[in-house]
C-alpha cells in the first residue's frame, strides 16, 4: 500500500517538474512515508543533518512527528528484558524520549556505567539509572522537611518508593526538589497556592497513568509467562514505584 502511494506521490511530483527537490523541500505528507523506512536511530541521525529536520523530527506537539517516532518504533524496535517493556502513555512523556530510553541509551545517564544487569528505567524520573546513582540523587520526604522544602513543593513532583529500615518512604530527585522550592519561592505568595496546586494535580494524572501502565503490562506479562515465579512480572517492567 505504501509502495503504491509512493508511486502516486513521485508521479505527481514529475509532473510538476518538481522531482529535483531537495530532502529539506519535499512536503511533510511525503517526508513522514520516507521517514517511515528508518529504524530510531536513523531518526535521529536525521535530526543532526539540518535545522529544519530538527524542528520536524524534534515536535513534541506535531501530530504527524510522533505518529513518524511511533510507527518506527513499532516496526523497528526490539525490547531486551533487563531495559523493560513498551514505553507507557504518550501523556507521560513524548516518542523520542521512550526510544531515546529503550533503544539507544545503553549505559547509565549518570555514570555511564554499562552493565546489563547495572541499570534500569526509572519512569517517573524519565531516566536510565544504576542504583547507586539513583540512591544518591533521590531525598525523601522526611529529609526534605528536614532542609526547609515545601510540602506541597515535595508531593507536586514525580517520584519512587523505595524500601529502608522504616519500610517504604517517598523519593524525590533532590535537584527537582530544590529547583522546584527555588521556582515555588520566586513566585508571589497570593499566586503560590494556585501554582502549586496546578502542579500536584497534573502530578497526580501523571502517577495514575502510570499506575495504570504498570498493571497493566503486569497483567500482560503474566498472561504470556504464566509459569514465571511469583514477582518476576513486577521486577521485568522495573515497577513504576517500588524499586
Amino acid at each position: 500500500m505504501e509502495d503504491n502511494l509512493c508511486k502516486k506521490i513521485l508521479n505527481k511530483l514529475t509532473d510538476i517538474n518538481e522531482s529535483k527537490l531537495t530532502l529539506t523541500q519535499i512536503p511533510p505528507e511525503i517526508l513522514e512515508i520516507i521517514c517511515g523506512y528508518l529504524c530510531p536511530k536513523d531518526l535521529f541521525s536525521l535530526t543532526l543533518v539540518c535545522k529544519k529536520l530538527k524542528n520536524f523530527l524534534w515536535s513534541f506537539d506535531s501530530n504527524m512527528t510522533q505518529r513518524i517516532w511511533r510507527n518506527s518504533r513499532i516496526r523497528w524496535s526490539t525490547f531486551v528484558e533487563y531495559k523493560g517493556v513498551p514505553p507507557p502513555s504518550e501523556e507521560i512523556m513524548s516518542q523520542q524520549k521512550c526510544i531515546w530510553l529503550i533503544d539507544l541509551v545503553d549505559a547509565c545517564q549518570i555514570c555511564g556505567d554499562k552493565r546489563k544487569d547495572g541499570s534500569r528505567i526509572y519512569w517517573p524520573f524519565k531516566l536510565y539509572s544504576c542504583k547507586n546513582c539513583i540512591d544518591s540523587r533521590v531525598i525523601s520526604f522526611e529529609s526534605a522537611i528536614q532542609k526547609g522544602i515545601s510540602g506541597s513543593v515535595f508531593y507536586s513532583l514525580p517520584c519512587i518508593f523505595l524500601y529502608n529500615e522504616h519500610g517504604v518512604d517517598r523519593y524525590c530527585l533532590e535537584s527537582d526538589v530544590l529547583k522546584t522550592q527555588r521556582e515555588y519561592e520566586s513566585i508571589n505568595v497570593e499566586k503560590r497556592e494556585e501554582w502549586i496546586k496546578e502542579k500536584i494535580g497534573d502530578q497526580f494524572k501523571v502517577n495514575d497513568l502510570l499506575i495504570q501502565y504498570t498493571q497493566r503490562e503486569e497483567s500482560r506479562i503474566r498472561k504470556e509467562k504464566p509459569k514465571c515465579r511469583p514477582g518476576r512480572a513486577t521486577r521485568m517492567i522495573s515497577n513504576n514505584y517500588y524499586y
